[in-house]
């Protein structure tokens, strides 16, 4: 009886931590839309470095996607931060289609005193090392990635350390995993980021549209237009109108720009969208509102706009656009001033990417078509033009496309770097 009970226990224990391994399966699944990662450049720190990390490497022609998943020594179990790392991996695999690589794994070299056979040694390495790759795999599977699409195991022991293996600390360097994705080609790529030139912002303010951004922070200096002395629903130039906030006397309140009622852009973040209508200076307050006066309007405005100080949404243009380092990878929601149409050359594009996720103002973008398939074989991604951020908010930014070949639409793409 007491053995059958032990078998009971056993048995319960079992089913118990098989259903915990399942719950951690699911939960590893993803069930939410995936946005590509932020992938920062591989600096000679990071290479070093004894945490896991995924980032972009430079060279002549594709550059190359770098995951390095690091190990406690003596173990092949992901840490939480090892899971982040994979979880940026993930999206980028799937986003790019990119399905076949290889997933080499690798150990810190220890010597023993008291085991000396080296055999025996190599051997553990070798099943420690090819444990790490398949626990990599796995947690990418659990994801979603399909393991039959091309993943290849390779366990390496100690071959190919990046640090001696003459310390700890140098050790847990070693003791990782190893993924290497080659940039996914793209149709002219030769020579593409070395023929874009940059430009001068100044240059093109002309091409800029209307539409501005806003932060949820910034909608604290946003007002309605309420009345104006002409009485009148329609505005005009030189009209006063009164504003309902009473903003300081400050000299970066001189200068105010009237703008449609801010718009969500999406559900998912506070992020806002304006139309620029025209603009007004400021003339004095009382009892909590502003006068002003209108001193140009480009478009319609109406008692029931907006005005928010100009200081508060204009963002300062570099003299030069440049090359960002890191890579920000972003979808084409739209063309800001028509949004049911293609874009072409100076025309502005709305980026699902923002200041939160490293683009900066002035950042040049690479516009191109991603991988399609037709009967089932696959088309490469192609480069369709260029431009450079001029606006931003938080998770969104407009970038104005400077030379395109072809027209623009949706279901193209904007990259910082190939």
């Amino acid at each position: 009886m007491k053995k059958l009970l032990k078998l009971c226990l056993v048995v319960s224990l079992f089913t118990t931590l098989l259903a915990c391994q399942t719950l951690d399966g699911d939960k590893d699944k993803n069930n939410g839309s995936l946005t590509f990662p932020t992938l920062e450049p591989c600096t000679a720190e990071l290479l070093q470095s004894s945490k896991s990390f995924i980032c972009v490497k430079e060279q002549t022609g594709p550059n190359l996607i770098e995951t390095n998943i690091k190990f406690e020594a003596d173990s092949y179990t992901l840490n939480a931060q090892a899971k982040e790392v994979l979880n940026k991996l993930f999206a980028y695999l799937k986003l790019t289609d990119a399905t076949r690589f290889t997933i080499r794994g690798y150990a810190g070299k220890v010597e023993s005193k008291i085991l000396t056979d080296q055999k025996i040694l190599t051997d553990y390495n070798i099943r420690l090392s090819k444990n790490r790759a398949i626990n990599v795999e796995d947690y990418l599977v659990n994801k979603g990635l399909n393991s039959s699409d091309g993943i290849t195991i390779k366990a390496l022991g100690y071959q190919d350390p990046i640090a001696p293996n003459d310390s700890t600390s140098s050790r847990a360097i070693n003791q990782r995993v190893e993924i290497t994705i080659k940039n996914r080609a793209i149709e002219q790529i030769d020579n593409i980021e070395n023929h874009l030139e940059h430009v001068k912002p100044a240059e093109y303010i002309k091409f800029f549209s209307n539409v501005y951004l806003l932060n949820d922070d910034q909608l604290n200096n946003v007002s309605r237009i309420y009345d104006s002395r002409e009485k009148r629903p329609i505005l005009g130039i030189n009209f006063k109108i009164f504003a309902d906030k009473q903003y300081t006397a400050a000299k970066d309140n001189n200068n105010f720009i009237i703008i449609s009622e801010p718009k969500p852009i999406s559900a998912f973040n506070a992020d806002k969208k304006v139309y620029r209508l025209g603009t007004a200076k400021y003339d004095y307050t009382f009892k909590g509102i502003t006068a002003m006066t209108i001193s140009n309007l480009t478009r319609e405005a109406s008692v029931g706009d907006y005005v928010i100080p100009n200081d508060i949404v204009s963002q300062k243009l570099p003299e030069q656009t440049f090359k960002m380092k890191s890579k920000v990878t972003a979808n084409i929601l739209e063309d800001v001033m028509n949004t049911n149409t293609f874009s072409s050359s100076y025309n502005s594009i709305l980026l699902n990417k923002g200041e939160a996720d490293g683009f900066k103002v002035g950042a040049e973008v690479i516009l191109y078509e991603p991988e399609t398939r037709t009967d089932g074989f696959p088309v490469p991604p192609k480069y369709i033009g260029y431009g450079f951020v001029y606006r931003e908010s938080q998770h969104y930014s407009i970038a104005l496309i400077i030379n395109s070949l072809q027209e623009i639409t949706s279901n193209s793409m904007a990259t910082t770097i190939l």
